[in-house]
């Protein structure tokens, strides 16, 4: 699942009170929408993954850019759906998450047509960051964006499967997997394990995942 904004910062809020976001009104957007309704953004090919969405006009800090809108479900649902997924994943089936944190309860299956946000491709280093207000998930920007540049967030994936989803951001910070940056250090320590093991003659060694 993609996780939902920090849990310190209260709902409609982010972490960083210098940018506070700010809902997308007549005056303050541009014109020209994309099939969801966002009219800063445009997609395109992705040097990530597959497609992206990329800024159509240059994007203020503290914008919400678009809206990543779904299916809500249980939280159980959400779980019965994780588990085939991941099932399909070691068959060679689909890798994408839609999946996305909403609250205690539910969470938003963003698979469906109508959301475009659902291209916005990890980083580890991101240029937005998730935002739930009201029941709704905004993506909103954490810094100014030029036109051009593709939008990226931090995806959250917990430690567990890590493995299972490596990134390709290429970002300075990147440590070759789509995880929480609280637990890459557990990843780092894993991968130079495997590299000493194979630099003692081993033989390339299999770094799988390890979960408490």
């Amino acid at each position: 699942k993609r996780s939902s904004p920090p849990k310190t910062a209260p709902a409609g809020t982010t972490a960083n009170p210098r940018s506070p976001a700010r809902a997308l009104t007549a005056t303050s957007a541009p014109r020209g929408r994309t099939k969801q309704g966002s009219s800063w953004i445009r997609p395109g090919s992705s040097g990530i993954h597959g497609r992206g969405l990329y800024a159509r006009i240059d994007i203020p800090a503290g914008t919400r850019v678009i809206e990543y809108v779904g299916e809500k479900i249980t939280k159980a649902e959400s779980n019965r759906r994780e588990e085939r997924r991941l099932l399909d994943q070691r068959k060679g089936g689909e890798a994408c998450v839609t999946i996305f944190e909403l609250n205690q309860r539910h969470d938003v299956d963003g698979r469906v047509a109508r959301n475009v946000a659902r291209l916005i491709n990890h980083s580890c280093r991101p240029n937005c960051e998730a935002e739930t207000s009201r029941g709704r998930i905004w993506i909103r920007s954490r810094r100014a964006i030029v036109a051009g540049e593709e939008l990226t967030y931090d995806y959250g994936y917990a430690f567990k499967h890590w493995s299972l989803h490596p990134c390709r951001c290429g970002t300075n910070r990147c440590v070759g997997y789509i995880v929480a940056s609280a637990q890459r250090w557990r990843v780092r320590k894993l991968l130079r394990r495997a590299r000493k093991s194979a630099g003692r003659g081993a033989g390339p060694a299999a770094v799988t995942d390890q979960s408490p």
